[in-house]
């Protein structure tokens, strides 16, 4: 394998990172294009009724590599499990439900364009050894999962042993949405966001992402040399 593991999950997570700061650097050029203010503004509007669709399309695109990048990161789908909990406790319940379920769904998107890459792209085997983490504690947020998961596929994981990593990882972090979405506004006023706090979260992201890849690939360039 010569450590290859390493170089494309380096790759991966560097591209996650260049993607955000992207979309970071269209939002402070006044480019026009929606950010939080403007979400929490047309979420605010919409009828309940089509809250769960909301939840369902903006936490797949946001759960899929590299396109959800551009999305504002995962406090969309933890304003939309807010603004569902005005409706009623059953309301956020099937709001997380269906949150849960289409996440799930753009996993299995990003498993199988992950093997795709893998096996005719880079064109790499399955790793007997590679050893699969959930890495619960920094990978609940949906730009890391989406990038751990392609990374651990492209670098040799077992598609079911990742995606059953993924899937308890995103039981917990919708958990995480549900407890947010029940004590946040109790503090704090979500319909007062603004795009510069948004900014503020993305940009967290951008340097974490980044940090990894840069680890990942300068492991490899360090196990390359041995």
């Amino acid at each position: 394998m010569n450590h290859k593991h390493e170089l494309y999950g380096g790759i991966v997570w560097i591209l996650s990172g260049v993607a955000l700061t992207i979309y970071g650097a269209l939002m402070l050029s006044n480019t026009n294009i929606p950010g939080i203010e403007q979400l929490v503004n047309f979420l605010a509007s919409i009828d309940t009724t089509y809250i769960y669709l909301t939840a369902f399309i903006s936490v797949f695109i946001e759960g899929l590599y590299f396109i959800g990048s551009f999305f504002p990161g995962a406090s969309l789908v933890l304003l939309v499990a807010i603004l569902s909990r005005t409706s009623g406790i059953s309301t956020l319940l099937m709001t997380l439900f269906i949150i849960f379920i289409g996440w799930c769904l753009a996993g299995i998107v990003n498993i199988y364009l992950a093997k795709i890459y893998r096996t005719k792209i880079i064109k790499l085997e399955e790793c007997e050894d590679f050893h699969v983490k959930d890495h619960v504690w920094v990978t609940w947020f949906p730009a890391f999962r989406s990038s751990h998961e392609v990374a651990q596929v492209a670098a040799g994981g077992k598609i079911w042993k990742v995606f059953l990593s993924s899937l308890r990882v995103r039981l917990w972090a919708t958990l995480l949405v549900g407890v947010l979405a029940v004590t946040i506004p109790l503090f704090f006023d979500v319909t007062t966001t603004t795009n510069k706090e948004g900014f503020a979260s993305i940009a967290i992201v951008i340097v974490i992402s980044i940090w990894v890849g840069v680890v990942k690939i300068r492991k490899y360039i360090s196990n390359h040399q041995l």
